[in-house]
């Protein structure tokens, strides 16, 4: 590291935590610092090494520090980022992507091509138990042709590679700071070096994250000074910072009626933009007695969703009746074909009759606390009063805090809440992940068939026959049910009435474009 950097990096530390200190008036740290935007979460973060991130608040981190070759930096349409572009064979299975000349990691080092075939490299060493290399699982080596080109070998033909290009997966890290085969401690911030908007200069786990401007940063300068992110473990304590000036505004998760109350405050204001967020139940297909397909069909038949759209979420989400949300073209309503609209108790105890099995049948459903936001409890419990009120069920319901629930996904639960925020806006995220054989969260799901579907989908030539694979994968998905969504719902931020800048930044790539707010 240049010694000018050093120099600069610690007048800026100590500049962040000079505002910090001050903002920190408060036990969450305040909201009057100058040009620092402070922000709220009830989000945990698990890691920040991007070679083994696959949650959102972890992404939320990285999205600000980290890039990858392609993204969306200002809106939900696929830009280059630190390519200027990419070609592919005529098989698709060789893309070539050209670099950025001039672009520099917040240390000063420039960043080439060795650094982008180092990311790649490490993201499939690693192999993180988070599963994000699974988005990688096509590539079979990447190489180098002078400092500015990038070649990626695939297995097999890839219609959607660029998609890949933008996800945290394809994040260029230096190959100086990150080790080959092992993950950076999310405290050790000296080494988090990247290419993004900002540097972050301190974290201290599940209490705050603070960013500084990245000096040598390629792009267009932030239109804040900096950036503090507050972790809470209640939203009743984060909507109470919130109302008292202490955050400027906060981002993941309030209760519906928090949300409401907070959009009777003059001196506030509510965003809500386009969601392509989902809740999901899934199901470990090898293990008894969700082994049984039927016993899955009869819980789909009984899904209340448009009773926790109403009562649990007061209309802030709309039921869904597909892995894909709607707004994403090849969306089809799969589950209300099969399953109808609303829950079919006759349906459901014939499911449950071809089962053959003893009911009311003791089942257990997992869900995790603050990650998906309060109201998971909610949900949780007017599933299972649906499934109990029809007497095919008798239903426990447990919970596990994130570290612990993430860790244990595919080993100890049957059946288990999950939510997905997209990897990237299209259906194909949100269909492969979750059908491929061997997907991240390990629950045994297999189909040649579907597999199959994949294939051709991903070597699809035209939009018109890559939408076409894409329902046929979601009916598939919904006959053999390793899943069932349940809905979906806007993405949502709260913020003081000075700040300026966050409707921009709510679209269906689901990025919290921190750098393009201000106050």
């Amino acid at each position: 590291m240049k010694k000018r950097f050093k120099w600069a990096l610690a007048v800026l530390t100590v500049a962040l935590a000079a505002a910090a200190a001050a903002v920190a008036t408060s036990a969450y740290g305040g909201a009057k610092s100058g040009g620092i935007i402070v922000d709220g979460t009830t989000g945990t973060v698990v890691n920040i090494d991007p070679a083994n991130q696959y949650d959102y608040d972890s992404f939320t981190v990285d999205l600000n520090i980290f890039q990858g070759l392609y993204g969306f930096p200002n809106g939900a349409k696929l830009t280059p980022v630190l390519a200027t572009g990419c070609s592919h064979s005529t098989n698709l299975k060789t893309w070539t992507c050209q670099l950025r000349h001039g672009v520099k990691f917040s240390n000063g080092d420039p960043m080439t091509s060795a650094d982008v075939k180092y990311s790649f490299d490490r993201v499939l060493k690693i192999k993180g138990d988070q599963g994000i290399y699974t988005l990688l699982s096509d590539l079979k080596s990447t190489s180098t042709s002078g400092k500015y080109t990038v070649v990626f070998h695939l297995i097999h033909p890839f219609s959607v590679w660029p998609y890949i290009l933008s996800t945290n997966a394809g994040y260029v890290v230096d190959k100086k700071d990150f080790p080959a085969t092992k993950i950076l401690a999310n405290t050790d911030t000296a080494h988090m070096i990247g290419t993004g908007p900002y540097v972050l200069t301190k974290f201290t786990p599940s209490q705050q994250a603070v960013f500084g401007v990245n000096k040598n940063y390629w792009g267009a300068k932030p239109k804040n000074s900096g950036l503090i992110i507050n972790y809470f473990s209640k939203s009743s304590t984060m909507k109470l910072a919130l109302q008292q000036g202490s955050l400027d505004m906060a981002f993941q998760t309030f209760t519906p009626t928090e949300l409401t109350a907070l959009g009777k405050q003059k001196s506030l204001t509510v965003h809500s933009g386009h969601g392509v967020v989902i809740r999901y139940l899934v199901f470990n297909v090898k293990r008894a007695p969700f082994n049984n397909v039927n016993v899955r069909k009869a819980i789909a038949y009984l899904m209340p969703r448009q009773t926790i759209a109403s009562r649990v979420y007061h209309g802030t989400v709309a039921p869904l009746y597909s892995m894909v949300p709607k707004g994403l073209p090849g969306q089809t309503d799969a589950f209300k074909a099969l399953y109808g609209a609303s829950p079919n108790v006759a349906k459901a105890k014939a499911a449950m009759k071809a089962a053959g099995v003893k009911t009311p049948l003791k089942i257990t459903l997992w869900w995790t606390p603050s990650h998906y936001g309060d109201a998971s409890a909610d949900e949780y419990v007017e599933i299972q009063r649906a499934l109990n009120a029809s007497g095919l069920f008798k239903v426990t319901l447990k919970s596990a805090e994130w570290a612990q629930y993430s860790s244990a996904l595919g080993k100890v639960y049957g059946a288990f809440q999950l939510g997905w925020f997209p990897d990237y806006p299209d259906a194909d995220d949100y269909t492969v992940s979750f059908y491929q054989t061997g997907s991240f969260y390990s629950n045994g799901y297999s189909s040649k068939k579907m597999d199959g579907l994949i294939a051709k989908e991903r070597a699809a030539k035209t939009e018109a026959s890559r939408y076409s694979y894409l329902k046929q994968m979601q009916m598939l998905g919904a006959k053999d049910l390793p899943t069932i969504p349940y809905w979906q719902g806007n993405m949502i931020a709260v913020s003081r009435s000075n700040v300026k800048g966050i409707d921009s930044t709510l679209d269906a790539a689901y990025y919290m474009r921190f750098w393009l707010i201000s106050k």
